[in-house]
């Protein structure tokens, strides 16, 4: 009985440890033997509830001594008052107390200033930026800031009058955008009716025997045997509106001649639209055509996009808008950029001849005649509408393929961005639909289209 009563006792010690106070006497031993003393809290963390004070204190600079009407610049002095100590609390507060004598930002006109230019300077005003280059450079504001009056007024006599019924306001609509928007209607395609031509040999789809059967099913330069030709997408609809579609829809072609005549080897080639509608002396943001561009390469050369990045505006025509660049203090013209050239071009249309042009050379410029569906509500799939609208828009095809019901289309790139359609891309019936009348369900896009031969003898 002894033994048991022995064990019970040890378990209810061991389970019941303060009964005999073991923490606290092994608290005391180890400060015996260590010499550890406890710890003293503020009596402030104990419960007790305290204030923190933050004194507030404003300090009127002026800024002008002469100005008449002086402006107040309201400087806060935070100190954060600590219940333990009468230090501050957190040091960094401190630096809003430090005193600048100059702001840390603002916009200073300068006597001579011209609307185009304003110069942000900042505290330490490290630098003085000569702007002259620039403005000797007389870069334009978007062209459709001169007609915002009339486009405003324009579009508040649209809403008044949509008000009246629905079908009045579905007819204004349409007429908006075939008449006010500077849209697809407006100035994105102009025809001189010149065939432009440079030609020094037959193209393979005119010889008498060729007849097209070797062509393949599918044909794709985003990815042929697993590697891509095609430049990245643009949109020429921005920083402003500029109708410059012709730019775009060719450039994108052209670009991806150069890759395709170099092999895809690095780097790629993006040549600058801006340059051309500021040098080529024909179109502009109101439109132009293929041609144009092909004449500019032939002649003259095209230049990468970091010469005259874009702009979107209808710029002069100078050696810094040729190629140009610039410094903290000063913008200046280059003379060592590479020039892009064309040899041959020409015209090409047809199904079978377009698709041999462009599996030989690569992506053609075509134009088609857009319609305000096509702009609005494509998103993605294969695209087919009935129309007959006149040519107003180029774009970049690129290839050709069939759908999982047969269904044979284009593949081509637009210049709105990848915010629209498939990443920027569509896809278009060919002519062999709906039995050989496609090229009414197309947008007549096999109707009018430009190749070129690239020259890449100067490019590594």
């Amino acid at each position: 009985m002894n033994l048991r009563l022995f064990i019970l006792l040890i378990t209810i010690g061991l389970c019941q440890a303060n009964l005999f106070n073991v923490p606290r006497i092994a608290i005391r031993l180890t400060k015996e033997f260590t010499g550890m003393e406890v710890l003293k809290a503020p009596e402030e963390v104990r419960g007790e509830d305290y204030e923190i004070k933050i004194d507030t204190v404003f300090e009127v600079q002026d800024f002008e001594e002469d100005s008449d009407e002086k402006e107040d610049a309201f400087l806060p002095d935070l100190k954060l008052k600590s219940p333990f100590d009468e230090k501050t609390a957190h040091k960094s507060l401190s630096m809003l107390n430090e005193n600048h004598e100059v702001p840390r930002a603002e916009i200073v006109y300068p006597e001579d200033f011209n609307e185009h230019v304003i110069e942000i300077l900042d505290s330490r005003n490290e630098r003085n930026i000569d702007m002259e280059p620039v403005i000797l450079a007389n870069l334009e504001q978007g062209y459709f800031d001169s007609n915002a009056d009339d486009s405003s007024s324009d579009s508040s006599s649209s809403s008044e009058s949509s008000s009246e019924s629905e079908s009045d306001s579905d007819e204004e609509e349409d007429a908006e955008w075939d008449e006010a928007r500077p849209y697809l209607k407006c100035g994105c395609l102009k025809k001189s009716g010149k065939v432009f031509e440079s030609k020094t040999a037959p193209r393979v789809w005119e010889a008498a025997e060729f007849t097209g059967n070797d062509l393949p099913a599918a044909w794709d330069w985003r990815n042929v045997s697993g590697k891509n030709y095609c430049s990245p997408t643009r949109n020429q609809h921005i920083p402003v509106y500029c109708g410059s579609c012709w730019v775009f829809g060719t450039t994108g072609a052209l670009n991806d001649r150069f890759n395709v005549a170099r092999e895809g080897r690095w780097p790629m080639t993006q040549v600058s639209p801006q340059e051309i509608i500021d040098c080529n002396g024909k179109g502009s943001c109101q439109g132009g055509e293929i041609g144009d561009v092909l004449e500019h390469a032939k002649i003259k050369g095209l230049v990468e996009e970091g010469c005259n990045v874009y702009r979107a505006v209808n710029g002069e025509c100078n050696p810094f808008h040729r190629c140009g660049s610039c410094w903290p203090n000063a913008c200046f013209s280059l003379t060592n950029y590479t020039r892009y050239y064309v040899k041959d071009y020409g015209t090409v249309k047809g199904r079978e001849n377009i698709m041999s042009e462009i599996k030989k050379g690569g992506p053609i410029a075509c134009a088609i005649g857009a319609t305000k569906k096509f702009e609005y509500e494509y998103v993605k799939g294969v695209y087919s509408e009935k129309s007959d609208l006149e040519s107003n828009h180029i774009i970049s095809l690129t290839g050709w393929g069939v759908d999982e019901n047969g269904v044979e289309y284009w593949i081509a790139r637009n210049s709105w961005g990848e915010a629209w359609g498939e990443l920027g891309w569509f896809r278009v019936v060919t002519s062999k639909f709906n039995n050989g009348q496609g090229d009414q369900y197309n947008m007549g896009i096999e109707r009018d289209c430009y190749y070129a031969d690239v020259d890449v003898s100067n490019l590594n």
